[in-house]
């Protein structure tokens, strides 16, 4: 049997939303297919190799715990490239996706060191953005739904978006796409149950996973969690 292994990375520190049940949707996912899971849920105490795993998940934080990860990431960097490197598939929810940018401004004007991966920087604001967004995905004909409850913004971003913004916010206010993707790294700030809404878009990213790991895909979904993605699309977007 083939298998995936995944590493639910800062569990404890980065888990406001649901990032637990994400992971577990995507596992239920790959049994769907018949492709055995392995996820360790590691965190800063933990000696890993980010290079054995196949994806690497990582959830949004509170600004305490976003420190203490901002500090550990900044530790592993040399592991995280290289795991980057060779193919692993990075997807990170919430403020975990400012990680990966090349700095990150608080609010007292302090220039923070992120990891310098990709081009956009990160900017603390000083209000929220809280809401239901419903997006665009260029590769599904349907939309993406989720929630956002975020304190920073995306600006000077170079890579490819992840969505199109139809109703909610992008990187800034007003902004009409939202998301990263550069390679094999997925970043949004969609909230944890992304995976469990998104019946449609968590088959894209299992599909782009076994194409890089040469095992067979097949579509795979349950009539319940189509029937609760369509109702829950319905009440967002007021349809008939």
């Amino acid at each position: 049997m083939q298998t995936i292994k995944i590493a639910h990375l800062y569990y404890d520190l980065m888990n406001l939303y649901g990032e637990h049940g994400n992971v577990l949707a995507l596992t239920h996912h790959l049994e769907g297919h018949q492709v055995k899971s392995i996820v360790h849920s590691l965190s800063i105490e933990d000696d890993f190799d980010l290079t054995k795993y196949d994806l690497v998940y990582i959830g949004c934080g509170n600004k305490e715990a976003f420190e203490l990860v901002r500090e550990d990431v900044l530790k592993r960097k040399e592991n995280f490239k290289k795991a980057l490197d060779q193919g692993t598939f990075f997807f990170t929810t919430g403020n975990s996706l400012d990680l990966f940018g090349k700095c990150y401004h608080t609010l007292d004007e302090i220039e923070e060191e992120t990891l310098n991966f990709l081009s956009f920087e990160s900017w603390e604001i000083d209000f929220r953005i809280v809401g239901e967004q419903v997006y665009h995905f260029s590769h599904s004909k349907e939309e993406v739904i989720g929630f956002q409850n975020r304190f920073s913004v995306l600006k000077f971003v170079k890579e490819a978006h992840l969505f199109d913004v139809k109703s909610g916010t992008g990187y800034v206010p007003k902004s009409v796409v939202e998301g990263i993707h550069n390679r094999h790294f997925y970043g949004t700030y969609l909230l944890g149950p992304l995976f469990i809404r998104n019946p449609f878009f968590t088959e894209y990213l299992i599909k782009e996973i076994f194409k890089f790991k040469n095992i067979e895909f097949k579509e795979f979904y349950e009539n319940d969690e189509i029937k609760a993605y369509q109702e829950y699309k319905k009440n967002l977007l007021h349809e008939e």
